[in-house]
């Protein structure tokens, strides 16, 4: 997977106040998620992010097609690990504190540390 320079590291920072802004509860659902499941929860994890992003991106100076980029980055390296649970709270527009505990290894393949 490409990583992606162009965000600095104080975004990535603020990028982790999605993952706390959207917490919602935990996760300890098992069993197989589907590809369109899998490709539901990354679009959908996507929109959550960027419209999180959107909000702090004025006067940054970083451009909205870099937040898309990295917000699909992870949403990728999430959608490898999800549960069932998982899937439908994100697509219920919630963000679930046992994905906030994935975030740091998804997040970090993302973004050139």
């Amino acid at each position: 997977m490409n990583k992606i320079p162009l965000i600095k590291k104080p975004l990535l920072s603020q990028m982790f106040g999605l993952f706390l802004a959207l917490a919602s509860g935990t996760s300890s659902a098992t069993g197989v998620v589907s590809e369109e499941d899998h490709r539901s929860f990354e679009r959908r994890f996507t929109d959550l992010c960027v419209d999180k992003e959107k909000q702090d991106l004025k006067g940054t100076g970083v451009l909205l097609s870099e937040v898309i980029g990295v917000c699909e980055c992870i949403a990728q390296e999430e959608s490898k690990r999800v549960t069932p649970e998982e899937v439908r709270e994100v697509k219920e527009g919630n963000y679930p504190a046992s994905l906030m505990m994935k975030s740091n290894a998804a997040t970090y393949n993302c973004v050139d540390g």
